[in-house]
């Protein structure tokens, strides 16, 4: 029973951790050349809102 609640435990932490991220496209790595054709369509930036967990990711 005891092993069944840490095992529970562990897999709903999981999925929680799991979930963290940046929401939005990826960032193309910092030596990619960026070439803008016709046909590029520009996103306007959206402004960074803040999470609990961003100082684990930076």
């Amino acid at each position: 029973m005891r092993s069944a609640i840490a095992l529970l435990t562990i897999m709903g932490l999981s999925l929680l951790i799991s979930g963290c991220g940046v929401r939005g496209p990826l960032e193309p790595p910092p030596e990619a050349q960026i070439i803008e054709g016709e046909g590029a369509v520009k996103e306007e930036e959206k402004p960074h809102r803040g999470f609990i967990l961003d100082k684990l990711l930076n």
